[in-house]
């Protein structure tokens, strides 16, 4: 179970001398009383565990009224391009989604102690096993055209056609033209100093992406495994090593200077618990070094909430200021029948597409959408998502798995590390921000009518990213007058 129960000084005290169950529970707690009619802010903890209905019982004799709500804790599972994920008839979906609206919302009006099951988790994907063709070694110098990393300026990345994605994303308006700019004047553009938390299923540090420029030592680390319970967060789903890479890799990622820490909640089938992923939010919220930003690529099954996820979300954000972009999801409905994507204060994205992207793009081409993206009113921003390349860090994905193996993903998971990405460019030039300050940026600078009206869902922002959220202007107009 996941409960929400009120810490009033009382409490512990009184639990201590019952012996209560409540010690027993391991999954962290998170401060969470934004929807708690009559209770003031930050008056409650929320705590999961394994606990029986007996015990439960035990526990609100022992501290009666303290227990407001509780959700059945359930396996959580990542599946891929399969049976199982390839949506419903449109109207099917989208009538499950509306009865879903109201048994949610009559959930969390059930007041204290009422229990409802906590639904699946999914990260938002589509994958294709590549031949295992390995990339070429990492030349350093050619990922900026020549400077520095660490050197203000503009620097140029010269692209192939398979990584479509940083070309779209530096230019208003097609055609691609084959690089990737960032940098300014006054600026390296590079996320330098920031660090993403990628709650996922772990990541292949020693991969060759997330090398740093002059060498040393990766920019990859772990944080904490919640699924074997350590420090190994090692990617064997492969996921979070796409993820990572396309956000902070030297060659395939938006902030290239950058560092990433694993935070694992899925295992090697992709499977894990919305209670694990609420305790890694709050490992994420202890022990964060800031400016700091959270990927959540993953989700719950339309028409479902979980009270305990939006809130913890929320408070990630609005209590210790951490950015956190999270994926629209991929069912072709509303993004605010999928929890968190319905969290307000997360920048939910969904996923964009270029038509020809690989043939030649012409002059004023709209972009489209992926064809499974949830859309409408939760939705902030697109930003690419369809045949992303980058890092393999599993061999579901890849036929060989090492430090210098390459694959495709599609899906809103790949499009959450593009504009975690942006913000971590923006956090390296304005480390103070606050999550408000880094979306503002952020969607004040998107293209706007840049998608097809053709495709783009009705009640949904026609915003799609760009990276080049910096400028010497605005740095000059912060930091105030020289000399």
């Amino acid at each position: 179970w996941w409960m929400g129960i009120t810490t009033f000084p009382r409490y512990p005290r009184a639990l201590a001398a019952a012996q209560c169950p409540f010690r027993r529970l391991q999954c962290g707690k998170h401060l969470c009383c934004s929807r708690t009619p009559g209770l003031p802010r930050a008056c409650c903890a929320g705590f999961s565990g394994k606990v029986t209905e007996a015990e439960l019982q035990k526990l609100q004799t022992c501290l009666p009224g303290a227990l407001y709500y509780k959700e059945e804790n359930q396996i959580v599972h990542k599946a891929e391009d399969d049976a199982f994920w390839r949506p419903r008839p449109l109207e099917e979906r989208r009538e499950q989604a509306g009865r879903g609206a109201l048994g949610g919302r009559r959930r969390m009006q059930q007041g204290l102690g009422g229990a409802s099951p906590l639904p699946t988790l999914h990260s938002f994907e589509e994958s294709v096993k590549t031949d295992g063709t390995e990339g070429a070694p990492v030349d350093a110098a050619g990922v900026t055209g020549g400077p520095a990393m660490a050197a203000p300026g503009e620097k140029t990345e010269v692209l192939g056609t398979k990584m479509w994605n940083l070309d779209r994303l530096d230019q208003r308006d097609p055609p691609l033209d084959g690089k990737y700019r960032y940098g300014t004047a006054g600026t390296t553009g590079t996320g330098n100093g920031t660090t993403i938390y990628v709650v996922d299923s772990g990541i292949k540090k020693d991969h060759q992406e997330f090398a740093r420029w002059g060498g040393g030592a990766s920019r990859a680390a772990y944080g904490y495994d919640f699924v074997d319970n350590d420090d190994n967060c090692d990617d064997c789903d492969g996921h979070g090593t796409h993820v990572a890479a396309t956000a902070i890799g030297l060659t395939v990622g938006v902030a290239k200077a950058a560092s990433v820490v694993s935070v694992r909640i899925l295992d090697c089938e992709g499977s894990g618990t919305i209670s694990n992923t609420v305790a890694a939010l709050d490992w994420v919220a202890a022990n964060h070094a800031a400016p700091a930003v959270v990927t959540l690529s993953l989700g719950i099954q339309v028409g479902s909430w979980s009270r305990v996820l939006e809130d913890a979300v929320a408070a990630l954000v609005n209590t210790h200021g951490i950015t956190v972009v999270v994926a629209a999801g991929n069912s072709g409905v509303d993004a605010c029948y999928v929890a968190p994507a319905n969290v307000p204060a997360a920048l939910t994205v969904a996923a964009s597409d270029l038509a020809t992207k690989y043939n030649g793009s012409g002059a004023g081409e709209p972009d489209g959408v992926y064809k499974w993206s949830n859309s409408g009113p939760c939705i902030k921003l697109f930003a690419p998502g369809v045949n992303i390349y980058s890092a393999c860090g599993g061999s579901s994905r890849c036929a060989v798995v090492d430090d210098a193996a390459y694959t495709y993903a599609s899906g809103t998971s790949m499009a959450v590390p593009h504009v975690a990405g942006v913000a971590a460019v923006y956090l390296e030039s304005y480390p103070q921000s606050t999550p408000a300050d880094v979306s503002s940026a952020i969607l004040g600078a998107a293209s706007q009518g840049k998608i097809g009206a053709d495709a783009l869902p009705a009640s949904t922002a026609n915003l799609l990213l760009y990276s080049r959220v910096i400028s010497d202007a605005a740095v000059q107009a912060a930091s105030g007058p020289s000399g």
